[in-house]
């Protein structure tokens, strides 16, 4: 399409479809004379639509005109802009491509329409949706190149956001199932190294030392299973109200010890914290691996400040996140390293993403923290200080209330005897567990589905007096099982087990008590413990 301002009876396109009235050839950038002239150019100025006008027929087709649309969105005056180049616009994080794309139509003469990264003068960038089309006159000579611009950058950060949700759920989905399945694995290698390890003499020091590398291994594969899990947001979240500046205090013995003598701890945190529903556990190794990413990052020494503040999101005013409006407890980390190499900001969250030599990381450390946070309804945000190292920000929604108090630990006590009933579709981990409860001297019966299960507390008339299910089996889950015992056994206490969760099956299962797989020999016991010595719980 060509545009001609000198034909009163020709109309040319504004780049959104409709049409603008013509115009004549502009010299100076004064607003015309004539009064036809002035109508248009009074349109042009007051549009909300960015438009600038150049002429080819200068040297290096300057600006000739610019409404106050462009302005605005630019930052420069109009004195700033009139008699420049276009490409004052353009910065280092601008596509050549793009650039070569509207060099190559100006030189051709003809329309180009694409999307660039542009700067304002404050140095901030923005997207512009850019439509670039040719002016001739009755002649058919060239007058002037005329361009309608537009501020895209909302639109474009909801595409990225959308495309690195689709990115994670897609690689979360694998990773799941995969997690699942070599929980059950560790499980059995586990369980075993525990029964080992309560026969083996003392004394043999050759076996101590092959059991315990055998569950040092087993012990790693646990952790990076748990990172696959929080990464693809299936691991069973048990949270409670609590405060993150408890959390930290608390977790300061494990900080110190983590870091090193050669990091400096600083501790900034706000005195009217809010509080919030966050799985405990999940937020110490959350912190820990953010903690670990700072060390690594300053060559093990420098300076590390944990602070902790309240925020509040708008919709004027939103975090940098796609999270809602709303209320939200931050708790950050930040180094005094170099910071991180911008290439690689965008990927930080990246499965398997690490700018760690090979074999010192898994490059899931910062991905489970991800999806630890995305499944706690909050986010996770990273970005370089001007001064110099890297700033990690977690957000999670506020929540109120009273702080739950955690329960005690009880000490390590043996069975008497009492009788377990166990579901387990698994043979391996199902002969596992009842050798561990046997061990610890329990009777044990075990039957691989929740159908069974109801069919032998029907007939045991009390005989049992526990239930231990699995979550994930086949027909009935784990937890529609619990909840049918509970109905018609309701004195009975139950355990859950699972090495894997959706969000309903957590939501479902939050009325139930629960051990995570793989769980280790004395872990069980507690639990067990617990359930037979008090009231049936409720976590």
């Amino acid at each position: 399409m060509t545009h001609n301002f000198d034909n009163p009876r020709r109309n040319f396109d504004d780049g959104q479809g409709g049409h603008i009235p013509p115009a004549p050839p502009i010299r100076d950038g004064s607003s015309p004379s004539n009064a036809q002239h002035d109508i248009f150019f009074a349109a042009v100025e007051t549009t909300r639509m960015p438009m600038v006008v150049t002429d080819p027929a200068e040297p290096d087709n300057p600006i000739i005109f610019c409404n106050a649309a462009f302005i605005r969105m630019t930052g420069y005056s109009r004195e700033e802009i009139v008699g420049r180049n276009c490409r004052f616009l353009q910065g280092d994080e601008t596509d050549p491509a793009a650039i070569d794309q509207i060099r190559q139509a100006i030189r051709n003469r003809e329309e180009v329409a694409l999307e660039i990264l542009n700067y304002r003068k404050n140095g901030s960038t923005f997207w512009n949706a850019l439509f670039v089309s040719p002016v001739y006159d009755d002649s058919g000579a060239l007058k002037y190149f005329f361009a309608s611009q537009l501020d895209i950058s909302r639109r474009r950060e909801a595409e990225e956001a959308l495309h690195q949700a689709q990115k994670m759920e897609a690689v979360g989905q694998l990773t799941g199932g995969i997690a699942h399945d070599f929980n059950n694995l560790l499980q059995v290698v586990l369980g075993y190294v525990d029964l080992l390890e309560a026969r083996v003499d003392p004394a043999d020091r050759s076996a101590r030392r092959a059991i315990d590398a055998i569950g040092m291994a087993a012990n790693r594969g646990a952790t990076l299973t748990q990172q696959l899990l929080a990464f693809a947001r299936k691991q069973e979240l048990r949270d409670r109200l609590l405060n993150l500046n408890s959390l930290i205090t608390d977790f300061e013995p494990i900080i110190d010890k983590n870091v090193g003598d050669k990091v400096t701890i600083r501790r900034n945190l706000a005195d009217d914290l809010w509080n919030a529903r966050i799985d405990p556990v999940q937020a110490e190794m959350a912190l820990l691996n953010l903690l670990s990413n700072a060390r690594d990052a300053m060559g093990g020494s420098g300076v590390v400040t944990i602070a902790t503040e309240n925020v509040v999101s708008t919709d004027e005013a939103p975090l940098a996140l796609a999270l809602p409006a709303g209320e939200y407890v931050s708790l950050s980390v930040t180094d005094s390293g170099e910071g991180i190499d911008p290439p690689s900001l965008p990927k930080i969250f990246d499965p398997f993403f690490s700018t760690k030599g090979v074999g010192k990381g898994t490059g899931l450390g910062l991905s489970m923290v991800y999806g630890f946070m995305r499944q706690s309804g909050g986010g996770v945000a990273a970005s370089n200080r001007d001064g110099g190292g890297a700033r990690f920000a977690l957000f999670f929604p506020r929540s109120k209330g009273m702080v739950e108090r955690t329960r005690e630990p009880v000490a390590h006590s043996r069975g008497e005897g009492q009788h377990v009933l166990m579901v387990e579709d698994q043979p391996q981990v199902a002969e596992l567990g009842k050798a561990i409860l046997e061990d610890l001297g329990y009777e044990v019966v075990h039957v691989d589905n929740a159908q069974q299960a109801l069919e032998q507390l029907r007939e045991s008339d009390g005989h049992f007096d526990l239930l231990f299910t699995d979550i994930v089996m086949p027909g009935m889950s784990g937890v529609a099982l619990a909840q049918a015992v509970r109905r018609e056994f309701p004195s009975l206490p139950i355990l859950l087990t699972t090495g894997y969760s959706d969000r309903t099956l957590d939501a479902e299962s939050r009325t139930f008590d629960l051990v995570r797989k793989p769980y280790r020999r004395a872990e069980l016991s507690q639990r067990v413990h617990q359930l037979l010595e008090g009231p049936s719980g409720v976590t």
